[in-house]
């Protein structure tokens, strides 16, 4: 029987959509390696115009995460915020190969402005204790963020706190009742300004930007790789 070669690509996942999908691809070109659509823009099917040993998969970057320490994934491009969140002990799975200058943002913790005594992250202790004194009721946060919000939050010996899982628009969970701060993601502070919320000093949980990640068990066993020292070398 012959033997068939069967020829090993590496797999990179990239951003499908949202404002990093742009920026990733802007990102590429100044490398000079240009994506280019495969079918319909619908089908998420692209790749390099020059680079055939490597296979692209678009997905959520909320998702890339999990594929890269799944071993579905070699390399992964998405933010910070995203691998730090959904993948608890994200070091043993993923190496963090190289910060990227773009995809720049905050994660911070948000209350409302007319808060005027509460300007420290002390001060939120003080308003979860005059909560459960007076009302016994915990400081209701909303996030998508929980494991983050969580390890901070003990981390920094706040507590009597509930985490409210929001999927989106948390700027407005406060208008609407459903908690009294808010933990998000926030670039310019904008978004923040215009739905009456402040960061308060020592409120920010996480510098966020994009990165690129690599399955660890993978760069072991395929460091020494031409093709895979000649892609990662563009990042360097």
């Amino acid at each position: 029987m012959a033997n068939v070669m069967v020829k090993k690509f590496i797999r990179l996942g990239l951003p499908s959509k949202g404002r990093m999908k742009k920026q990733v691809e802007d990102f590429f070109f100044n490398k000079d390696l240009e994506l280019v659509d495969v079918g319909s823009s619908r089908e998420y099917l692209t790749k390099f115009k020059e680079k055939k040993n490597i296979q692209i998969i678009l997905i959520s970057p909320s998702d890339i995460p999990l594929e890269i320490k799944k071993g579905n994934l070699d390399i992964g491009l998405t933010g910070r915020d995203l691998v730090f969140e959904k993948i608890i002990g994200w070091e043993k799975w993923m190496l963090e190969f190289k910060r990227l200058d773009f995809g720049s943002a905050d994660l911070v913790l948000g209350v409302p402005q007319f808060w005027t005594d509460v300007n420290h992250l002390n001060d939120l202790d003080d308003v979860a204790y005059l909560l459960r004194k007076k009302y016994s009721q915990p400081l209701r946060i909303a996030t998508k963020y929980q494991n983050l919000t969580r390890e901070f939050l003990i981390d920094k010996q706040v507590t009597n706190f509930e985490i409210i899982e929001s999927q989106g628009a948390t700027e407005g969970a406060i208008v609407n009742g459903i908690a009294d701060v808010v933990v998000d993601i926030s670039s310019t502070g904008e978004t923040l300004k215009q739905n009456k919320l402040k960061v308060i000093e020592e409120g920010t949980l996480l510098s966020s930007s994009a990165s690129i990640f690599v399955n660890k068990r993978y760069f072991k066993k395929n460091k020494s790789d031409v093709e895979l020292k000649n892609f990662l070398t563009k990042f360097v």
